[in-house]
């Protein structure tokens, strides 16, 4: 069977990250036609990188995954003053930046350098970190990124450059991530393609709705994923208070998922924090809420409004993100807010009009049945394979 590989900062059934859930699940639909390595860190969590996992190679779900120790941890005043000199230029700097972004993981890069013949295809997930920066350097002819990209200014450093312009083909998230990368890089003329990740309908049993939440059943809005001011999540938290302020109910917001240590949060009777949870009893969770709330202003993509969708539950999305946003009018499957007024306005009207809130299921159902179908996506991910190994 033909070989591929996937390059990854962190990888695990247990690991809690957009990306990283990303590359296991292509991964793994990827697998009935190829051999599938992923080569990793040992990293379970990030700040700091820590080598939870042992070294070497294990079999998660069929998947060959290969780990490679972090020799060292972030030193963030080191971090916080190369990061105000990285804009430079300079090479040395670049390097020590990179070393502490991390996972700073040497052992990796002659290891791909080695065996990188032998697969089809080196799929790179996600444009920021060590392993996509240092590979990109070896220049390999069957390197394919997925950049999850969103606009910050931190894509437009000088180290970035060469991590666009190296790839043989793409595989882009959304309509607008790729807009970004032509936009910024010109990479019009590499192999690309376009939807690189499928959504599983969830059967009409799902699992149990957690303790926590099974006493709200149908009186939630839930907002799911890393709770963390990277995904604006203060934001929703201020935003939720005041709106049950000035419109009292019975309405809770759960929320789930693992919460920075960093972050902080204004308690509420009204905000329930249901933690982590397993796969099926996010499915339950989502099923059983009014709709999802995604507060985030840089997104690639976001898995979870399309599981949302394939839920039957419409959204309510950070308008100042061209994607949730464009996600949201394509799909027409819920609303989109730049400012309290307007979340208060756009949650009401999805909260009191049945007749549209109907019919916003529907659309959000039917839009990732017919664009995220997993045999579609795995087709035409393995045709760019083929593709750009000339086979």
């Amino acid at each position: 069977m033909k070989k591929i590989a996937f390059v990854v900062h962190r990888y695990g059934s247990d690991v809690n990250g957009g990306a990283e859930y990303h590359c296991r699940v292509l991964a793994e639909h990827m697998a009935s036609q190829y051999e599938v390595d992923v080569l990793t860190s040992r990293s379970k969590n990030t700040l700091p990188w820590d080598n939870a996992y042992r070294e070497g190679m294990e079999q998660i779900n069929g998947i060959n995954v290969y780990r490679f120790r972090v020799e060292h941890t972030r030193d963030d005043m080191l971090f916080e003053e190369l990061s105000k000199k990285v804009g430079g230029g300079k090479k040395e700097v670049e390097d020590e930046w990179i070393a502490q972004m991390g996972p700073y993981c040497p052992s990796f890069v002659p290891f791909l350098e080695k065996n990188a013949d032998q697969y089809e295809a080196v799929i790179f997930v996600t444009y920021a970190f060590y392993f996509t920066v240092k590979g990109m350097g070896l220049h390999l002819k069957n390197s394919i990124l997925l950049p999850t990209a969103h606009d910050d200014a931190g894509i437009r450093l000088p180290i970035y450059r060469d991590v666009f312009r190296s790839p043989a083909a793409f595989l882009y998230n959304s309509v607008e991530e790729r807009e970004l990368i032509i936009e910024n890089f010109h990479t019009e003329a590499k192999p690309s393609i376009l939807t690189c990740v499928g959504i599983d309908i969830p059967e009409k049993e799902t699992g149990m709705l957690p303790d926590g939440v099974r006493p709200y059943k149908d009186q939630y809005i839930v907002y799911a994923g890393r709770v963390s001011q990277g995904k604006n999540f203060g934001e929703l938290n201020r935003d939720f208070i005041e709106y049950k302020r000035r419109n009292p109910s019975k309405l809770k917001l759960v929320v789930i998922g693992k919460t920075d240590d960093r972050m902080p949060l204004t308690y509420s009777e009204d905000i329930i924090y249901a933690g982590f949870v397993t796969e099926e009893e996010k499915t339950a969770v989502l099923k059983n809420a009014r709709l999802l709330v995604m507060p985030s202003l840089y997104e690639s993509l976001s898995l979870v409004i399309l599981e949302s969708m394939a839920a039957g539950r419409p959204v309510l999305v950070n308008g100042r993100c061209a994607v949730l946003k464009g996600q949201c009018i394509r799909s027409n499957a819920g609303l989109f807010y730049t400012n309290y007024f307007e979340f208060e306005a756009a949650l009401n009207f999805m909260l009191s009009n049945e007749d549209a809130y109907q019919q916003m299921c529907e659309n959000g159902y039917h839009f990732v049945k017919e664009n995220y179908d997993w045999n579609k996506v795995a087709a035409n991910v393995s045709s760019l394979i083929e593709e750009i190994s000339g086979k």
